[in-house]
């Protein structure tokens, strides 16, 4: 492909942007609380949006998928984010890496991403809409130009990069 810049190529330029969200999804693994989050935090905080959900049905599919599974959900949250990094940055498994990625941005945005009834639950909401927005634009694009065949273990292994 052309350089762009006379720099790098734009599968190396898709390369840099599959690693940088891959840290920023690191970053979100690692500045979480872990012991307040995995200890009720996460759920609590959860189980509020979904009470204060300007769709009160969408608020109930949450409330009984999340209460009875408290325990390890937030675990779940903790695995795909880091998966989802690690995933990434590397290069491995890229195509499922970026469809869970889509999925957690998907879900963030339909559940903090909106205008809680209380506004006191979530007041900022709207940074929610816009980081995750970002995000999922981003890892659409990644996913639609077969970004981890660039500088990735995809490449090296020879999976998801065609002959």
């Amino acid at each position: 492909m052309d350089d762009i810049f006379g720099f790098l190529t734009v599968s190396q330029w898709l390369a840099v942007l599959r690693i940088g969200i891959g840290l920023w999804w690191l970053k979100s693994f690692f500045h979480k609380p872990l012991r307040k989050f995995v200890g009720g935090q996460m759920v609590d905080w959860t189980l509020d949006l979904a009470d204060n959900h300007p769709i009160p049905a969408y608020g109930r599919l949450i409330r009984r998928m999340v209460e009875p599974n408290r325990t390890w959900f937030p675990y779940l949250i903790l695995l795909g984010e880091l998966a989802v990094g690690i995933g990434l940055i590397l290069g491995f498994l890229t195509p499922i890496s970026l469809l869970v990625a889509i999925f957690l941005n998907i879900n963030y945005i339909t559940l903090a991403g909106v205008r809680p009834k209380d506004i006191s639950v979530n007041p900022a909401y709207l940074c929610e809409q816009g980081q995750n927005w970002n995000m999922l634009v981003a890892e659409v694009v990644l996913f639609a130009t077969a970004a981890g065949c660039t500088w990735s273990l995809d490449h090296l292994l020879g999976i998801f990069c065609g002959g």
